[in-house]
């Protein structure tokens, strides 16, 4: 039986958890696109479908972004995914929601296509010990009629590089067709790979940090000024206001609300944190002063959310 279940981390490309990902000659390459993660499964013990989202589960007390309210109402893909779950009781749907009226992720551009639409990008079997494959997946959710609600496999590659990679993710157009604006970036996947510590580990490049990360910062005699313009980025920060946004249960960020900065810039300081090890390996371990550090990061934080909302 299926419970729920937190999805995996995924990694940045070139960090220790994905060395030799891409040493490999089947390489799937999908869209990353901006909205909230979400996943439904069967709840044996309630006979009914359970959701969840990034963290949690959810009910119609507690839902994400109305995500538990739209997957247990009568659109078509929420209910060809309570027959798909019903069917295969130990497995657990993973996609990433749009929100069913407005976009919930920082970007805005999307196709209006995107809303009321969970784009499948996973499937976990907890009978079989982990991740479905790729084109398992794919190949089983499409015979039952969910094949539109993927999100899209760009390509699969043959001991790519990640120049190769960039390359793909800046002409990757999926739910952005005609605008002429590039996509936030790709997922790299290989069935059944481990990396060098034994563990599962998926890929990604997200466009706007990828570049900063070959830009060489100005360190003016210190190293914490350079983590903050190298790691909290526009992208990243737009992306914390959308989930501040989310937790508030509304649809625009209010700057002159104490709760909502306090949210927001502690929110910020969590994921620098949780980016230490990237961090610290670019900038070769460095002695840093967490307090200053997190000084100019909530001036960053704060100074950008003033400006832009």
């Amino acid at each position: 039986m299926a419970v729920y279940a937190k999805y995996t981390h995924v990694e940045r490309l070139g960090t220790e958890e994905c060395e030799g990902l891409l040493d490999n000659d089947c390489v799937y390459v999908s869209s990353k696109i901006d909205g909230t993660n979400a996943c439904v499964f069967w709840d044996e013990e309630t006979g009914a479908l359970g959701a969840g989202s990034r963290t949690r589960t959810l009910s119609a007390e507690s839902d994400n972004a109305g995500f538990f309210v739209w997957a247990t109402g009568d659109a078509q893909e929420a209910k060809l995914l309570r027959e798909y779950c019903r069917a295969h009781p130990a497995q657990v749907v993973y996609g990433e929601w749009m929100g069913k009226d407005k976009l919930i992720g920082s970007f805005k551009g999307y196709d209006k296509r995107a809303l009321g639409t969970l784009f499948i990008y996973d499937v976990l079997d907890e009978e079989a010990g982990g991740y479905l494959p790729e084109p398992t997946w794919r190949e089983e959710l499409a015979k039952a009629g969910l094949e539109p609600y993927f999100v899209k496999l760009l390509a699969v590659l043959d001991h790519p590089t990640e120049v190769d990679v960039l390359d793909l993710a800046k002409r990757n157009d999926f739910l952005i067709e005609g605008t002429g604006k590039v996509g936030e970036g790709v997922v790299c996947k290989v069935p059944g790979w481990k990396n060098q510590f034994g563990r599962m580990a998926y890929g990604k490049i997200v466009l706007d940090e990828f570049k900063r990360q070959g830009r060489k910062p100005a360190f003016h005699g210190q190293v914490e000024p350079a983590i903050i313009e190298a790691f909290v980025t526009d992208a990243e920060i737009e992306k914390t206001i959308a989930k501040v946004c989310v937790a508030c249960g509304t649809d625009e960020f209010d700057p002159a609300s104490r709760k909502m900065m306090g949210m927001l810039i502690s929110f910020s300081w969590k994921d620098l944190l949780g980016e230490c090890p990237n961090w610290a390996r670019k900038f070769r371990n460095p002695k840093v002063d967490l307090g200053t550090m997190q000084g100019l990061c909530s001036r960053r934080v704060g100074t950008f959310a003033a400006g832009k909302h």
